[in-house]
């Protein structure tokens, strides 16, 4: 069984919090809401670093959910980065995306590491991917649970550009033309109401 801890400082509180000490005292007016953010990038024999939402623009869905705000958060817009995972995806251009795996399938992927920066400063850093897999995962409550939980819960601010890279050791030939790899970052957010909040 999975362990929670409780405390009195929510997603929610930080979210307001942080908000106000960048000056959007309005924030308790916006509307609460679930944020996903993903982003999806071709592995192939040679990659070795993936810099994911860089470039979000130039991609369209389904590779990513990022619209004309690029890798920034618009205006009114914040999201605490609760937990993230990654997803190995076959795409054909005909089909579209045929098969999904875990990344503790590829043991190239697995053995690599992940960092977050938000406006040039890492915020998290060279977070081990095998701590992402159930065997490894403090938070796994199951063998297919393959999120990982931040320790600490960092703030994505409007009009501050992030970037999230995974960085792998030789990438393996076993990479097939049309294999990607999705980062999914979600958490609670806040969004712009243009009443007043449900």
């Amino acid at each position: 069984m999975k362990e929670s801890i409780a405390s009195m400082f929510t997603p929610q509180r930080k979210l307001i919090d942080v908000n106000k000490r960048y000056g959007n005292n309005s924030i308790k007016t916006q509307q609460g809401s679930t944020v996903a953010k993903w982003d999806t990038l071709a592995v192939t024999a040679t990659t070795t670093t993936l810099r994911f939402f860089e470039g979000a623009t130039n991609r369209l869905f389904p590779f990513t959910n990022i619209n004309s705000e690029g890798n920034r958060l618009p205006v009114g817009s914040s999201l605490i980065c609760a937990r993230a995972y990654l997803t190995l995806m076959t795409y054909d251009p005909t089909e579209g995306f045929t098969a999904l795996a875990s990344i503790d399938t590829s043991p190239a992927i697995a053995s690599g590491d992940f960092t977050l920066m938000v406006a040039n400063k890492e915020v998290i850093k060279n977070v081990p991917l095998m701590s992402w897999i159930p065997d490894y995962n403090k938070s796994a409550g199951s063998v297919d649970y393959n999120n990982f939980e931040f320790d600490t819960q960092v703030a994505l601010l409007p009009l501050l550009e992030y970037v999230a890279t995974v960085r792998f050791g030789n990438a393996s030939a076993a990479f097939e033309d049309g294999t990607y790899l999705r980062l999914t970052i979600e958490g609670t957010g806040a969004i712009i109401s243009p009443s007043s909040p449900f």
